[in-house]
């Protein structure tokens, strides 16, 4: 049995990973959100071209520097957090609007606009529950991710038959999607224990994440395969962007936020 690229997965795994714990568990609690508000304007810098490659110049810069802003308000709670997650669209639509006028505007502006929000609000859960809960809970949330991708991974190898969404990722299989779930959310009910978090809350919040993070690693395998591109950039060392990287973890932490608020966990 083969497990194709996983030399090259591990290569950037446990250097990211080791980074993640340090900036979590070491460092003051601003380094931390540092680290989700720089990912998110890599994160847009990396989805404009993907998007919409009229924009470029001053305008991606404005736009990226702004999802930064956007997740940093989401993270602190700040009364201006709606205003600032707009903020982004404004300079999408303005180049847009000046060099295309209406032409295809509902993907160049709106599908921009949509997915560096996406990225925006799901880095700055990230980063609030970090603020407000430790970093054990931040930890738990990418844990779901990371194990849910590897185990996810390694089943479809192993056992893949049926395959899940042949025309977006020819790839994941049935049997992976299953996988990843358990895994995921074992993953995030096994970091909360540790943690002293009731077991049942994060479980929950395991599998709702889990299922969500499908969703964002097929949302972005379809902006790919839309766009041609095999990856979202290659920031990453040849091994892609942040986009490909963090799909599922944008998508996991507002659907574990909303658990974990409904068990008062989070706020």
């Amino acid at each position: 049995m083969k497990f194709p690229k996983l030399a090259g997965r591990l290569l950037i795994a446990i250097p990211g990973i080791a980074l993640f714990l340090g900036v979590l568990f070491i460092l003051p609690l601003k380094w931390g959100l540092f680290l989700f508000s720089t990912l998110s304007v890599l994160a847009a810098w990396d989805a404009i071209p993907l998007c919409c490659s009229t924009i470029s110049g001053t305008p991606r810069i404005l736009v990226s520097f702004f999802s930064g802003v956007s997740t940093l308000a989401v993270a602190v709670n700040h009364p201006l957090v709606f205003p600032a997650l707009l903020l982004p669209s404004v300079f999408i639509a303005i180049p847009v609007m000046r060099l295309k006028g209406p032409d295809h505007s509902r993907r160049r502006i709106a599908g921009t606009a949509s997915v560096i929000a996406l990225y925006s609000i799901g880095f700055g859960i990230l980063s609030r529950l970090h603020m407000q809960n430790g970093p054990w809970m931040a930890l738990a949330i990418l844990a779901l991710c990371w194990i849910g991708d590897s185990t996810a991974y390694f089943t479809g190898i192993a056992f893949g038959r049926r395959k899940l969404m042949p025309e977006v990722s020819p790839k994941k299989s049935w049997e992976g999607f299953y996988g990843g779930i358990v895994g995921g959310a074992l993953g995030c009910m096994g970091v909360g224990i540790i943690a002293g978090f009731q077991w049942m809350p994060m479980l929950i919040a395991g599998i709702a994440g889990s299922i969500a993070g499908v969703g964002g690693d097929l949302f972005e395998s379809a902006l790919k395969r839309d766009a041609g591109v095999k990856d979202s950039s290659n920031i990453l060392l040849g091994h892609g962007g942040i986009m490909d990287r963090f799909d599922s973890a944008v998508a996991a932490a507002p659907a574990c936020f909303a658990v974990l608020y409904l068990f008062g966990l989070a706020g």
